[in-house]
Formats: structure tokens, sequence, C-alpha cells
């Protein structure tokens, strides 16, 4: 009995041995085969992508700019002489006229320095009359022979010096008389006041601001031109639109661009004058300069970020339908405006283009579109 327990119980331990070996054997054989199946087919992976839909637009291309009304000219003025203001006749704002008086100075020491000339003056005079008579008689003596050469050359040199004064004295009278006039600052032509810099009771040096005066007639509208825009400005057609009269569009002309950049803003000022300009255009008004320029056809817009190269040339991903694969599709660029490229040629109307990360794909490669998760 106790061998044919033995014998038992070696029988199972030798079937279950047995059996896990088979299982081992079994699991192992199972993993091979797919590790083999997952060598000779990898599993795909479907890269997401961010794309823009073409649309394609006339190929014209506009830019927006805020404007201020300025006038064509405005001048300072001041008076031609020194002086103490003693009446200012104008205001800012005031609308001047040509010949009208916008300031005086106080005229008594020009009176007074006027009033010394003329003294001068007519000593002069009196010299140079006992000159001539003296030359006069000299003259006759001289004819007689009864006086000598010298003596009558000294009396034609006297005579010239004395006429001399009187020339002098007269075109110093002359200035003096100006300056009287200069005392009294008037219009040259039609304007409005823009600042007034001088009071009554101030004194003024000679040339010094009083007011400042901007001309009517041309008035013109001022932008600052970012510096990346500014080459192809004179190639734009220019219109002004007023923000007190949106919807009016006034044809502009461009006047003049500064030579230098700004050194705060690193923008450039441009000048552009108004053709027609309406009756309601005040100084100092906001406006905005559009800037077109027409280029014939349709264009696309596409983030630069959009671009690659293919052959040195430039290129876009496409992605292709139904099946959402890439393409690498040469087209050629018009323009660059800011963070976007002008597209002008190789895309249709519709078409997915990818705008993230382009520099990582390949062509045929199969992509999904992505989308923005919502919140």
């Amino acid at each position: 009995m106790p061998y044919r327990g033995k014998r038992i119980i070696g029988r199972g331990f030798g079937g279950a041995v047995g059996g896990a070996v088979g299982a081992l054997l079994l699991a192992a054989s199972l993993s091979g085969c797919n590790e083999s199946q997952s060598a000779t087919q990898p599993e795909v992976q479907i890269r997401p992508v961010r794309v823009a839909t073409v649309a394609l637009e006339p190929a014209s291309d506009s830019v927006r700019y805020p404007a201020v009304i300025r006038p064509r000219v405005e001048a300072d003025v001041g008076f031609r002489v020194a002086g103490k203001v003693v009446a200012r006749t104008v205001e800012v704002g005031s609308r001047v006229e040509p010949g009208m008086v916008l300031a005086r100075l106080d005229p008594t020491d020009l009176d007074l320095q006027i009033r010394a000339s003329q003294a001068q003056l007519a000593s002069a005079q009196s010299d140079a009359e006992n000159a001539r008579s003296d030359f006069s008689r000299y003259a006759t003596l001289r004819q007689g022979e009864w006086t000598t050469r010298q003596e009558y050359d000294r009396r034609k040199t006297a005579l010239d010096k004395a006429e001399s004064k009187v020339r002098e004295v007269e075109a110093q009278l002359r200035v003096l008389n100006n300056a009287s006039h200069y005392a009294t600052l008037v219009a040259d032509e039609a304007g409005v006041v823009t600042a007034a810099l001088v009071e009554p009771g101030q004194v003024v040096a000679q040339g010094q601001t009083a007011l400042r005066v901007a001309k009517l007639g041309t008035v013109e509208a001022v932008a600052n031109i970012p510096e990346q825009q500014v080459g192809t400005l004179t190639q734009r057609n220019l219109s002004v639109e007023l923000w007190a009269q949106p919807g009016t569009a006034i044809a502009g002309k461009l006047r003049e661009t500064s030579p230098s950049a700004d050194p705060n803003t690193r923008t450039f000022q441009a000048k552009i004058t108004l053709a027609n300009p309406p009756p309601g255009v005040q100084l100092g008004m906001t406006a905005t300069v559009t800037a077109t320029l027409e280029r014939g056809g349709l264009v696309a817009r596409l983030p630069i970020s959009a671009l690659t190269q293919r052959d040195q040339k430039p290129a876009v991903w496409v992605v292709g339908s139904p099946n959402d694969t890439l393409e690498l599709r040469p087209v050629a660029i018009a323009a660059y405006a800011g963070d976007l490229a002008i597209v002008a040629d190789g895309l249709k109307a519709g078409e997915r283009v990818v705008t993230a990360g382009v520099h990582k794909l390949d062509a045929g490669q199969k992509v999904r579109v992505w989308t923005e998760p919502t919140r």
C-alpha cells in the first residue's frame, strides 16, 4: 500500500509540471508571433495639425493708418523790432485777413529815435548847404586863378562829405520809419490763429514768435507709417476718411515723407494733401488714411508660419481629401504684409493648408485636423 501511494503522488506531480511547461511554451510561441507581426506591420501614427482654409480675394492690398488734419503752411510770426507789447487784437482760433492788425508794440522809443534822426538830417543838410556855397565861391576864384588847386580840391572834398552825410542820415531815417511800422504786427494772408505766445505788457525780442498762424486753403493728413510699409507708400492710392464724416472718402496725394524714423516709435511721418476737402474739415480733426495697392487677379492670405521650401522656392503643405494626406505644393508669393504672406498662385479656394510645425512633416503623411477644445 505505501508503494502504491508514492506512485500515485509521483504521477500527479509529473502531470502538473508537464502542464505548466506546456503553458509556458504556448505563451512564448504566441508572444513570438505577436512580435513578428508587429515588426512586419508597424502602427501608423496620425499627426494632428493646425490648418487654414484658403479663401481667394481680389488682389488689392489695403492698409489703414490713423492721422490728424494739419495745415499745409503754419508760420510763426513775430515783430521785426524789439519792444513792449501794448495790445493783442486776436485770440486762438481767430480768423485773420491780409492787412489785419494782430498786435502792437509801444512806439514811444521809436518815435524819439525818428525825431533825433530828423534833427540829424536837418543839421547835415545845413552843413551840406554851407559846403556847397564855399565850393561855389572857390570854383569862381579858381577860374580867375585867384586860388590854388589844392584849396579848390579841399572845398570839393568837403562838399562831397557833407552830401554823403545827408544821404546817410536820410537812410537811417527811412530805417527808423520802417521800424515804426514794424511796431504794428499785421497779417500777410488769410489764415487762422493756432497759438498766441505773447500777452500785453510782455517785452519781446526782435524776431521772437508772437503768434502762430495757419494758412487757409490747403490742408493735409499727417500719419505715421511703419518702416516695413513706407517703401510701398508711393505706389499706393491714398484716400482720407474723417472720423467726423464716416463713409466719405477724400482723395489724397503724398506730398512728403520724413527721411528718418522717429527715434521713439520707429515710424516715418507722411503728409498727404487733400485734393478737394469738404467745407466741414477743421484743423486738428482725427482721420484715417487708407493706402491701397492694386494687383491683378486673386490672392490668398496665409500666416507666414505656413511657408516652407521646395527646391529653394516657397511652398506649403496642403491637406488632401478625402484621406487627409499631405502634399507639398509650390506657391508664388506676391508680397508680405505684417505676419501674413500674400500668395498669388498655387492654391485653390477651399483647400486646407497647414499653418504650424511645417518643418516636421513629410509628403504623403496622414494627418488629422486639430480642433480647439471647447471651454
